[in-house]
């Protein structure tokens, strides 16, 4: 792992009944991410993820792709070093993460769990595999606007920027259709053209 962050796993987690749209979501966020979909940050509007029992840091806004509201779990692409990693593999036999394996996440400050990382599981889990999932419960966010500190669970973490990306998609997927259209017109012209 990195001096500062841990480096970008390729997946992520959910807890509780999941929704096939809201894994497809996911993984279309995922991708804009990888892709290296560039946007500009007001760094005021940021807030600092911190363990709630010793204000560890854990993370930031930043490093946040959305939530799992039915495993109440913040997803993060990275975590500060603070953020410790269980070697050991567990699995889950029931429950929302049924037939899952994970490795649990500690705060490197007071040794409590604080999340996971999903691994092998079934396929409505599977765009979250090897993503940092925070339990919202155990974490408080300080916010650099107003110098605050909120309990996580009462904030949203859903992506902010989808309506955007769809609105850009859908434009984008009509210029390709218009495209599409001229371009049959024309072999339409052509085909006419050869048989004359």
């Amino acid at each position: 792992m990195s001096n500062s962050t841990r480096s970008f796993l390729e997946s992520s987690c959910d807890n509780g009944p999941y929704d096939s749209t809201q894994t497809s979501s996911i993984a279309d966020q995922l991708r804009a991410v990888k892709d290296g979909e560039v946007c500009m940050v007001d760094y005021r509007n940021c807030s600092v993820l911190q363990c709630m029992t010793c204000n560890t840091v854990l993370g930031d806004s930043l490093g946040i792709c959305g939530e799992v509201q039915s495993l109440k779990s913040i997803i993060c692409l990275k975590v500060t070093e603070d953020v410790r990693v269980n070697k050991k593999l567990e699995m889950s036999l029931n429950g929302h993460l049924a037939f899952s394996t994970h490795q649990v996440l500690h705060c490197a400050g007071c040794h409590g769990a604080v999340g996971l990382v999903l691994h092998s599981t079934p396929e409505h889990l599977s765009a979250l595999q090897n993503l940092f999932l925070l339990r919202k419960e155990l974490i408080n966010c300080y916010m650099l606007r107003s110098g605050a500190c909120v309990k996580a669970s009462k904030i949203n973490f859903k992506h902010r920027l989808m309506d955007k990306n769809i609105q850009e998609l859908k434009q984008y997927l009509e210029a390709q259709l218009k495209q599409v259209k001229i371009l049959e017109g024309m072999m339409e012209k052509l085909c006419t053209h050869n048989v004359n």
